[in-house]
């Protein structure tokens, strides 16, 4: 159902004589019965979805479908100079390039690379590889979060969570990791290391990651996004540091399911709601260090999977059905479910279910290569 969402509802842009074709939605609005913004951070993490359904179904579909949105991709960097955070109907109106943004893409492009052979892909994973590598990354490898096209220069909005340097940067180790595989670059190893060692100054004594290291905030989809870049540096390394940092992560956020298999997205924040897509993230990274491990799954994922399974649409609507629903958020009367059906929480469930259908087949190494 979710395979079918992703490739036939329209939240990908797949008729070849559109402009956008290739790009992909940031939700579908039930609501208005309007898709939203095309997202090229969220373009990247399609591509890497397509070359992980290739991989376990050699169907060429998933092949044309990556390289449309890598070339949409290379479009957009081409225009604007970097990949910027997003389209709407309206135009572009204020030029960011993320470097959170950047590091998804990158992965795509490679993913696409791996898939199709052509190295076009691989050039501009370089470049992008290469901006991260040279703009970003401080010597204590926190990375500066979003450069301002109009000025030149970085900068840094307190104000807007997504606009500090975080947690999440540390999943930007993965696209160096990977090209570090591909090349044999040492500068992209050595830069991914860096990046995963920043984890010691978000991870506190009970194993939970703070978002940014000036408060004490604690948003469990980027601390998911973290572990994401430490399990792919562990992959690479074995250097158990990364694995151990993940285990005790992974054991705080079991201590936060509730009796439903939800979990709060905020910690210490004024913010309230249930999200699916990091309860996805959550599983995933369950089975990887359940199959590490050698052991069988444990009865927190089946809680888990079913709160996961309780946001998925099951309205018989082709622009909603199987997709999954954002999350539950809060207010005076109660947990309300949003009406947007979110192109990366569908992505990362895909995911999610199938190792969880295809435990006993599944191995460590690969799927963790695949983990996007």
């Amino acid at each position: 159902m979710t395979k079918n969402w992703l490739l036939n509802s329209g939240i990908f842009v797949s008729e070849a004589s559109d402009q956008n074709f290739g790009g992909v939605h940031s939700f579908y609005d039930e609501k208005t019965s309007e898709f939203a913004f095309l997202y090229p951070e969220i373009t990247g993490y399609y591509a890497s979805t397509m070359r992980f359904l290739y991989e376990h179904d050699q169907n060429e579909k998933y092949v044309n479908f990556a390289k449309a949105s890598c070339n949409w991709l290379i479009e957009l960097y081409e225009n604007f100079g970097g990949i910027i955070q997003g389209i709407s109907p309206e135009g572009v109106s204020k030029k960011y390039v993320y470097s959170f943004d950047t590091g998804i893409c990158s992965k795509g492009l490679l993913d696409c690379y791996l898939i199709s052979k052509d190295q076009k892909f691989l050039e501009y994973a370089e470049k992008l590889n290469n901006w991260i590598l040279t703009n970003t990354i401080e010597n204590s490898g926190i990375v500066k979060p979003v450069k301002n096209l109009s000025t030149g220069k970085f900068e840094i909005d307190n104000k807007v969570w997504y606009k500090k340097s975080g947690c999440l940067h540390i999943k930007l180790a993965i696209p160096l990791l990977q090209l570090y595989k591909i090349t044999n670059n040492k500068n992209m190893l050595d830069a991914a290391k860096r990046i995963a060692n920043s984890i010691i100054l978000f991870q506190q004594p009970d194993g939970s990651i703070i978002l940014h290291k000036d408060n004490k905030v604690i948003n469990i989809h980027t601390l998911l996004y973290a572990l994401e870049g430490l399990i792919h540096t562990y992959n690479i390394t074995k250097d158990e540091t990364y694995l151990n940092c993940c285990k005790k992560a992974i054991m705080w956020c079991e201590n936060q399911i509730q009796s439903d298999g939800s979990i709060d997205l905020w910690f210490n924040s004024k913010y309230h709601s249930k999200s699916s897509y990091p309860i996805a993230q959550l599983i995933r990274l369950k089975i990887l260090i359940a199959k590490f491990e050698q052991k069988n799954l444990d009865q927190k994922i089946t809680k888990l999977k079913s709160f996961l399974i309780s946001l998925q649409a099951q309205n018989t609507d082709k622009f909603v059905f199987g997709g999954f629903y954002e999350e539950f958020g809060k207010s005076i009367f109660g947990w309300k479910k949003t009406q947007k059906i979110n192109s990366w929480a569908s992505m990362f469930s895909l995911q999610a279910l199938f190792w969880l259908e295809n435990f006993s087949e599944i191995d460590f190494e690969k799927e963790t290569e695949l983990l996007y």
